[in-house]
């Protein structure tokens, strides 16, 4: 059979094995896929897993952010529980697809009333710029009720650089109306963080260029 097309994506993808490492040595079920710790990454007296062995793992930064979890509850420093509710992921494609929190589909699941922003790359003024290779959007997902993101999309170029300002939107819940007033700088692709973020308000919105 041929098949035809324009582009071809080829991805592999890992997955822990946790068979035969001993887990019933230590207490834990020896069939077990991956791993449930609590939120300072403990799974049993004096033994934490972090990363790709858990049910929150799947990306570089999840681990490093599990080992400083971990480290700190080694030593005894006070320290924050694990908290996903921002988390990112990045697929380095072209576009580049970066993500934090809930997808709108996740977030309706959730029972959660959303309401959408969403902003083309392509006619910021970076976009406009960058030219050729400028696809993309930036999506924010906002509950409603609260006022408050739960997730953002960021595709298109530096699509995983433009996640710092909604991680951090959602984990301390800033209200989208505090975001729909900063001043974003200007021409950079994060402006178009601003421009979706308005989207969820009344305001007069103006030409990008």
């Amino acid at each position: 059979r041929t098949v035809t097309g324009q582009q071809l994506l080829v991805a592999t993808g890992r997955r822990a094995n946790l068979r035969d490492i001993g887990l019933e040595t230590v207490g834990l079920d020896p069939s077990s896929r991956l791993l449930e710790p609590d939120d300072h990454l403990r799974v049993g007296e004096r033994l934490w897993a972090i990363g790709d062995v858990t049910v929150s793992g799947g990306f570089t930064h999840v681990a490093i952010y599990h080992a400083g979890i971990v480290m700190n509850d080694i030593l005894g420093t006070p320290g924050p529980g694990a908290d996903y509710r921002a988390k990112p992921r990045v697929t380095f494609t072209d576009p580049e697809v970066g993500a934090a929190g809930l997808t709108e589909e996740q977030a309706r699941k959730k029972g959660i009333k959303v309401r959408t922003g969403l902003q083309k790359a392509s006619v910021t003024s970076r976009g406009w710029i960058h030219g050729p290779g400028n696809d993309g959007f930036i999506k924010v997902v906002e509950d409603a009720d609260r006022g408050v993101l739960v997730g953002a999309t960021s595709v298109g170029p530096r699509g995983g650089d433009l996640l710092g300002l909604f991680e951090l939107a959602i984990k301390l819940q800033i209200p989208s109306d505090e975001l729909r007033h900063l001043i974003y700088a200007y021409p950079t692709f994060y402006r178009g963080s601003g421009e979706a973020v308005r989207m969820l308000g009344p305001d007069v919105h103006m030409p990008l260029r």
